[in-house]
């Protein structure tokens, strides 16, 4: 996928689009259509900005369709924890994710771990 897709993508997740972020990082929307039409990228330090303020990392702009693939929750507890991730800030996100760390590496699991059974 081109710069333009991804960041065309990742807006509308976001419930906004290219030109809006385009204005709020230079000032004028005028950008928008260039990277749409012409290729153009932004300086480096604009897509530092863009990703910020749309919550991802300048990686996401560049991502190729098999980094794209939907991840299929196994029950309805996976579907849970997906949708709060996905919900939380990048700040929260570590958190979560650190916590989950701590969680697998308690030593009181190490007997469970490799299985799926319920508690």
């Amino acid at each position: 996928m081109t710069f333009a897709e991804n960041i065309n993508r990742i807006c509308a997740e976001k419930g906004t689009n290219l030109t809006a972020i385009v204005k709020a990082v230079k000032g004028s929307s005028s950008f928008a259509t260039a990277i749409n039409t012409k290729g153009s990228l932004p300086k480096e330090s604009e897509m530092l900005e863009m990703a910020k303020l749309l919550e991802c990392s300048v990686m996401d702009f560049f991502a190729d369709e098999e980094d794209l693939q939907e991840t299929k929750p196994a029950n309805e507890d996976e579907e849970d924890i997906l949708r709060i991730y996905r919900g939380l800030s990048r700040r929260a996100k570590h958190e979560f994710m650190s916590m989950a760390y701590e969680f697998e590496n308690r030593e009181e699991l190490e007997g469970d771990k490799g299985t799926t059974a319920a508690v």
